[in-house]
């Protein structure tokens, strides 16, 4: 289609493809050699099936037109039909583009929100963090000996011994967390334990 749109318009195309990237990245391999051949005068017009093949974002595409106005070379577009050589193409690029860039962006805040969800549901989105084993065993140890929940906590905090977050202050879920742990219990049961436990925060 765009070479037979080439010829049509008497001219010689040269086929320029970037497999395996996305319109959102314009650094691109054979997008870069082509926009460095239309600098130099190697070639006078990028032409395109789609806007959305060179570029999803208004900031990228601004600059390739401003890049194009500079270098005196254009952009062609097939779907819509447009010529950036004048006033009522290039108003119509910087819409398109708009509208490619505000669906990117409302993908990616419903992307947000999901995973904002996902987490106020208590799902766990990375990976787990752990607390070393001479923490476990000071809880455990501590525990044994009858103190509360509250006051292994507090103690904990007091000290400054960082929560699986890398910080405070701990809370009697995380201390009961970690002695229903694997590592707890096997301390607790005097057996070797792994070294590490899953934080719990």
């Amino acid at each position: 289609m765009l070479r037979a749109a080439a010829e049509r318009r008497g001219w010689d195309v040269e086929m320029v493809l970037d497999a395996g990237f996305s319109g959102k990245d314009m650094r691109r391999p054979a997008l870069g050699a082509a926009l460095e051949r239309l600098d130099i005068g190697d070639a006078q017009v990028l032409i395109a099936l789609r806007l959305d093949r060179l570029s999803r974002s208004v900031a990228d595409f601004a600059a390739l037109l401003a890049r194009a106005r500079r270098r005196s070379w254009r952009v062609v577009l097939l779907d819509p039909a447009l010529d950036t050589e004048d006033a009522a193409g290039k108003f119509t690029a910087h819409v398109l583009a708009a509208a490619a860039e505000y669906e990117r962006d409302l993908i990616a805040a419903r992307t947000r929100e999901g995973m904002a969800q996902r987490r106020l549901e208590g799902v766990n989105l990375g990976r787990p963090r752990v607390v070393p084993e001479w923490v476990i065993a000071r809880i455990v140890n501590e525990r044994a000996s009858g103190a509360t929940l509250r006051g292994i906590a507090e103690g904990l905090t007091s000290d400054g011994v960082p929560t699986a977050r890398g910080g405070s202050p701990w809370r009697t879920s995380s201390v009961q967390g970690l002695l229903d742990s694997l590592t707890g219990r096997q301390i607790l049961a005097g057996l070797p334990a792994q070294g590490t436990a899953p934080g719990h925060l």
